[in-house]
C-alpha cells in the first residue's frame, strides 16, 4: 500500500504537555486508518524547526496505533512503546510533518490546538480523514489514563471514530458543564467576629444557608482577597507570610507598604523548577512580584523598606527588559550579585535575590519538593489559613474577571483565627523553615521539608473549642486523621478532596462504611459516607475513588492496593467550572458527638504527608462543623449527589 497516496497514516495524538509524571514525559501517536498495515521503515517524523527529527521503523497495523515515547519506556507507564525517540517538543507550538520513506508528506499539523498543561491532557485528533492542518479537526482529550488526560493506542475520546470519553463508575456524575446549583453571587458575609477567639470561615462559592444551625449561616461568594488585604492592613507590628504562589498585584502592594509603614514583614514563597518550560511563564511572573518585595517601595535593594523573601530553593532574578520593565521593575536587574552556586545536582549562574535553606557553603536543595504552605501571620495574633493559592486563577478564573471582579476561579475555603496560642504555633513551624526568629532569615539553620522536626503544640483550647494543629512533613496529619476515624467518627463523614492517594484512610472509613477492611467484603452499616473528587483525578489509578466506588484500578502498587468497596458509596467527581481545590473532611457533623472539620493546605497522600511543607487544623466544633455542611451540600447536590 501506497500509504503517502491514500493519506492513511496520520499523527493522532500529541502529549506536548507531558504527564502528571513530569513535564518531560513526552509522547506521539500514529494512526493508520486503512485496512492494511504499512511498514513505516526509512518514514521521519520532522519538526520544521529540526527538533525533533524522529527516523521511524517498524509496522503499524492495519486500523491500529503506533506509540512513540520520548526517552525511554516510562512515558506512558501502562502501555510500551513502539519506538524510543529524542527531542523536546515546543511548548507554545511546532510545525511536525510525517514523510514517508520517498520524502513525500503524508500528513502534518502546524501548530497546538488542542491539549491542557494544567490538566496534562493531550491534543486529540478529531476525524482521521480531515487534514492535520485544520484547527477545528483537534481537541482536548476528556478520558483519563494513568499519567493525566488521554488516549494512548486507543480510540480518542473526542474523535469520531467511535471513541467515547472514558465512563464514569459509582455515584454517578453529571455533565462537567453541569450548570452551577448556585445562580446568585451575591457576596454574604453572615458570621464575622474580631473578639479574641474568633474562628471566621470563607467560601468563594456559594453555599446552602438553608442547612445552617440557627444563627449560623455561613459566609460565601467571598472575595478572599479582599479579606486577606483587610488583615494584612490592620498589622501595627509583623508579618509572616507563607505562599505557594502568589501573582496578585493588590496583595503584593499592601504588603510592600505595610513594609515601608515599617512593620517587619517576613516571606516565605517556594521556589518553582523554572527549568520546567510548561510553568516558565508563571515562574517568571511570581519571581517579579518577588523582586517587587524585596527592592520595597522605592525600587532599590539594600534599603530600609525591603522585604526579605526566603525559600527552600534560591531564586534569581528574570533578565528580560520588556518583561521586567511591563511589571514595573528597573530594566536592568545588574544591582543584584550575580554568583554562580549548586543548585540540586546543577550547577547554576546568575543574580540571586531570594536566599534559600542550605545544603553546604555555596549549595542549595532543588526546587522539586514544595512549600505548599498559604498562610499569614499577623501581629502574632491572627492566623489566615486555608486552601486558597494567593493567585488570580485561585480566585478569579482570569485576569479579566479580576478587572470586573468576577470570582470564578477554583473552589476554596479560608479560615482566619485570632488567638495568640495558635499563633505562636505557626510562628514556631514558619521559623523553622526561616532558620531564625529575627528579621533576617539564616540559610544554615534552616529546614524543610524531610529535615524538619516534630515541634510544636498539636492540641490547645480555644474559648472551649478543641483545635489540633500538624505540620507537614513530620508531623503524620494524615495519620492523625486515620486514627480520629477509628476511633471518633459515629454517625457520617463527609469529604471533598482534590487529590486523595493515602491508602490507610481510605481504608478506615470503608470499615466503617461496611465493618471490613478487606477487598471486596463487607455489609453496609449505617455510617454515611458521601464525598467529592477533582474531576483531575477521578480515573487515577492511585486515587482513592476507585476504591470507593468498586473499580478495579488499572495498576497497584505497596502503598496503594486498590481495596475495592463492597458496597460502592456515594461519592461523585465535582462539577465545578473549575477546580475542587478543598482538602476538607466532616466528621459527625449536625449531630451530638463532637461534631470535627478538618481543613488546611494538605492533601491526603505520601508528598502531602511526608515530604511537602502543609499545614492542617482539625477543629472540634458543631457550629464551624455546620458551616463548612452548608458549602459541601452545595457542590454535593451540583455534582449530581443526593441528601438523604
Amino acid at each position: 500500500m501506497n500509504a503517502a497516496e491514500n493519506a492513511k497514516v496520520v499523527i493522532s495524538e500529541i502529549a506536548w504537555m507531558g504527564t502528571n509524571k513530569s513535564y518531560s514525559d513526552e509522547w506521539i501517536e500514529l494512526y493508520n486508518n486503512s485496512g492494511s498495515d504499512v511498514v513505516l521503515d526509512g518514514w521521519h517524523l520532522n519538526a520544521v524547526d529540526g527538533a525533533p527529527a524522529i527516523p521511524l521503523s517498524g509496522t503499524i497495523p492495519a486500523n491500529g496505533y503506533f506509540l512513540l515515547e520520548k526517552t525511554d519506556d516510562q512515558s506512558v507507564t501502562e502501555i510500551e512503546a513502539d519506538l524510543i525517540y529524542s527531542g523536546t517538543l515546543g511548548n507554545s507550538a511546532e510545525h511536525l510533518k510525517l514523510l514517508d520513506a520517498s520524502g513525500t508528506v503524508v500528513d502534518e499539523v502546524d501548530s497546538w490546538y488542542g491539549g491542557d498543561n494544567t490538566k496534562k491532557a493531550t491534543m486529540e485528533r478529531i476525524d482521521p480523514a480531515v487534514s492535520g492542518l485544520d484547527s477545528s479537526n483537534w481537541a482536548t482529550a476528556n478520558a483519563s489514563y494513568a499519567d493525566g488526560f488521554g488516549t494512548p493506542k486507543a480510540f480518542n475520546s473526542t474523535g469520531t471514530d467511535g471513541g467515547g470519553s472514558g465512563g464514569d463508575a459509582g455515584g454517578g456524575t453529571p455533565s462537567p458543564e453541569a450548570p452551577s446549583v448556585c445562580g446568585d453571587r451575591t457576596q454574604r458575609l453572615n458570621n464575622v467576629n474580631e473578639t479574641e477567639g474568633a474562628i471566621n470561615v470563607y467560601f468563594n462559592k456559594c453555599a446552602f444557608p438553608q442547612y445552617a444551625s440557627p444563627g449560623n449561616e455561613a459566609n460565601y461568594n467571598v472575595n478572599f482577597e479582599d479579606v486577606l488585604i483587610n488583615r494584612l492592613k490592620s498589622a501595627t507590628k509583623s508579618i509572616d507570610f507563607a505562599t505557594y504562589e502568589i501573582n496578585l498585584p493588590r496583595v503584593v502592594d499592601t504588603l510592600v507598604q505595610k513594609a515601608a509603614q515599617g512593620i517587619d514583614v517576613r516571606v516565605i514563597a517556594d521556589s518553582k523548577d523554572a527549568a520546567d518550560p510548561h510553568y516558565a511563564e508563571r515562574f517568571e511572573v511570581m519571581r517579579m512580584y518577588l523582586e517587587k518585595m524585596v527592592r520595597g517601595q522605592d525600587g532599590k535593594i539594600g534599603t530600609a523598606d525591603d522585604i526579605t523573601v526566603f525559600s527552600d530553593s534560591p531564586m534569581f532574578a528574570l533578565e528580560d527588559q520588556e518583561k521586567r520593565t511591563a511589571k514595573g521593575l528597573p530594566a536592568s536587574a545588574d544591582d543584584i550579585k550575580q554568583v554562580t552556586v549548586n543548585v540540586g545536582n546543577s550547577e547554576t549562574t546568575g543574580r540571586l535575590f531570594v536566599d534559600a535553606e542550605a545544603k553546604a557553603a555555596g549549595s542549595y536543595y532543588g526546587p522539586g519538593n514544595q512549600m505548599h504552605n498559604k498562610f499569614a501571620i499577623v501581629d502574632n495574633r491572627w492566623v489566615f489559613t486555608g486552601t486558597w493559592n494567593f493567585t488570580i486563577t485561585g480566585l478569579y478564573g482570569t485576569e479579566e474577571n479580576m478587572q470586573n471582579g468576577i470570582l470564578d476561579g477554583n473552589q476554596n475555603h479560608i479560615v482566619e483565627v485570632n488567638w495568640p496560642q495558635l499563633a505562636g504555633i505557626y510562628e514556631t513551624e514558619f521559623n523553622e523553615m526561616w532558620g531564625s526568629h529575627l528579621l533576617e532569615p539564616d540559610p544554615v539553620a534552616s529546614n524543610f521539608s524531610t529535615r524538619k522536626t516534630d515541634n510544636t503544640t498539636h492540641i490547645i483550647d480555644i474559648n472551649g473549642k478543641k483545635v489540633e494543629i500538624y505540620f507537614s512533613a513530620g508531623d503524620n496529619a494524615v495519620g492523625k486523621m486515620a486514627d480520629l476515624i477509628r476511633n471518633e467518627a459515629d454517625y457520617n463523614t463527609y469529604f471533598s478532596i482534590f487529590a486523595w492517594s493515602e491508602q490507610k484512610l481510605v481504608d478506615e472509613l470503608k470499615n466503617k462504611w461496611e465493618g471490613s477492611y478487606n477487598d471486596m467484603e463487607g455489609n453496609l452499616t449505617g455510617f454515611d459516607v458521601k464525598g467529592l473528587f477533582d474531576s483531575d483525578f477521578w480515573n487515577q489509578w492511585w486515587s482513592a475513588s476507585v476504591d470507593m466506588t468498586g473499580r478495579t484500578a488499572s495498576q497497584t502498587s505497596a502503598n496503594n492496593p486498590n481495596t475495592r468497596w463492597n458496597n460502592p458509596a456515594p461519592v461523585y467527581k465535582d462539577a465545578e467550572a473549575r477546580k475542587l481545590h478543598s482538602k476538607t473532611m466532616l466528621i459527625d457533623a449536625d449531630t451530638d458527638s463532637d461534631p470535627t472539620v478538618i481543613v488546611g493546605s494538605t492533601n491526603w497522600s505520601n508528598n502531602g504527608n511526608n515530604v511537602n511543607d502543609e499545614n492542617m487544623l482539625i477543629i472540634h466544633d458543631a457550629a464551624i462543623t455546620n458551616q463548612f455542611v452548608q458549602e459541601f451540600n452545595a457542590r454535593y447536590i451540583q455534582a449530581g449527589g443526593t441528601l438523604q
